[in-house]
């Protein structure tokens, strides 16, 4: 089982839960957590911390936000090293409530103030989209080069993503994205298919999202980004 080391305080429902998963993020994991606390928003957020047992001081530093931060963020640690985010996420199982969802894993970061409430502006006005990401800078800590990403499209759905030759002029980094909170009745943020061992990575993920017909719309504004650390 897992150590919770932060008890919840509140039993009211956030608008957008913070899913972070974290394993020896000690370098970045500041200012991961930094840039989703500075989200200006009139809707309330919490993170959930995902410690996967790490060897560093990512732990260290987690307690010490959610002391700060009592209200707004939520630790856990496994009881050993789960080996990925996914393993991480069944095996902690936080109690995500939020009407939206998102992963910003303990080593990307967001670079606007504003992400959150624009995404989640659009959702709210839109409820045939399931989904709503903005174009990532990715930062490769090893060559010191700056890339974009970025889809093709700024709107696309399921179908889309099946008949197109070239998948990748839909791809996303997992940070940019919100999720609407779809599968919520049934106990867990995730689609229950991606337990399934085969449902590995971020584009099945995306795919299993979009199952419901629901599609993905893209804002494009450079909000969030990926650091490749090798």
């Amino acid at each position: 089982m897992c150590d919770k080391f932060k008890n919840e305080t509140s039993n009211s429902f956030e608008d957008i839960s913070i899913i972070m998963a974290v394993y020896n993020h000690e370098a970045t994991l500041g200012h991961a957590i930094e840039s989703a606390l500075m989200q200006e928003m009139p809707f309330k957020s919490v993170i959930y911390c995902l410690d996967d047992a790490s060897t560093d001081k990512s732990a260290e530093i987690l307690r010490d936000y959610a002391e700060r931060y009592p209200d707004k963020i939520k630790g856990f640690t496994s009881s050993r090293n789960q080996g990925s985010g996914k393993k991480s996420f069944y095996h902690n199982r936080p109690p995500v409530k939020g009407k939206y969802w998102c992963l910003l894993a303990g080593d990307d970061y967001w670079i606007t103030s504003d992400k959150l409430v624009k995404q989640i502006s659009f959702l709210e006005k839109n409820p045939a989209y399931s989904g709503c990401s903005c174009n990532t800078l990715m930062k490769n800590e090893k060559s010191g080069e700056d890339t974009l990403i970025k889809p093709s499209l700024d709107s696309w759905n399921l179908l889309d993503l099946i008949l197109h030759s070239n998948k990748y002029n839909f791809y996303v980094h997992t940070a940019s994205i919100i999720w609407r909170n779809i599968y919520l009745s049934q106990g867990f943020f995730l689609p229950p298919s991606f337990k399934k061992k085969y449902a590995k990575g971020d584009v099945i993920l995306n795919y299993m999202m979009l199952a419901n017909g629901g599609k993905m719309k893209n804002i494009p504004e450079v909000m969030s980004c990926y650091q490749f650390t090798g």
